[in-house]
């Protein structure tokens, strides 16, 4: 009968831990994991190391809130999908917990398929909705950053100390227009 047993358990003299034969490299993550689990036999003390899969993120990975993405994402919003899509580029590039994304709107544009003017439209869209904040130029050029309401990467205390300092972004941006086309009557004349 096999009991389920974490590392600082292992680490006693009772215990010995199964190791890898000679010439066989013991698996990364389990190196680097800060947690072992494992199966120890109560009968025998035998310990059998429970197979760990690698992280599914590569590189750092980034907090998104659900329910105001969502809003963001509904038709209610008034968001055009040009500018929920540059939205959510700037939850992705952000890579320090309040820090902007240092280029140029023009680099970012190329990456987005639009022009320079287009995201610039955008980013004014967004900023004035709180969901882009500014920080930082050089020169003319404004840097920009996702509000910490609708993105974050960090702690959950940096978290809660950085929504502090902020207003929660608009999720009503505009009236949405109708989705259905309107026909046009034609003319009988």
């Amino acid at each position: 009968m096999f009991i389920l047993v974490s590392e600082p358990f292992l680490k006693s003299d009772r215990f010995t831990r199964s190791t890898p034969t000679p010439g066989e490299a013991e698996p990364q993550m389990a190196q680097e994991a800060a947690e072992v689990l494992a199966l120890v036999n109560r009968k025998t003390g035998e310990v059998k190391e429970l197979p760990r899969a690698p992280y599914a993120f590569d590189g750092q990975h980034i907090n998104v809130g659900i329910r105001k993405g969502r809003e963001l994402a509904s038709a209610d919003s008034g968001l055009t999908d040009r500018e929920f899509r540059v939205a959510v580029w700037y939850w992705f590039a952000t890579e320090e917990a309040l820090g902007a994304i240092r280029r140029t709107q023009a680099e970012i544009a190329v990456e987005l398929g639009m022009s320079a003017d287009a995201l610039g439209r955008v980013i004014k869209v967004l900023k004035s909705a709180r969901i882009l904040l500014e920080d930082g130029s050089v020169g003319r050029t404004k840097f920009y950053r996702c509000t910490p309401h609708l993105a974050f990467i960090g702690s959950g205390f940096e978290h809660r100390e950085a929504v502090k300092t902020r207003n929660p972004p608009e999720t009503n941006i505009r009236t949405p227009k109708p989705r259905t086309r309107q026909r046009r009557k034609k003319d009988e004349s």
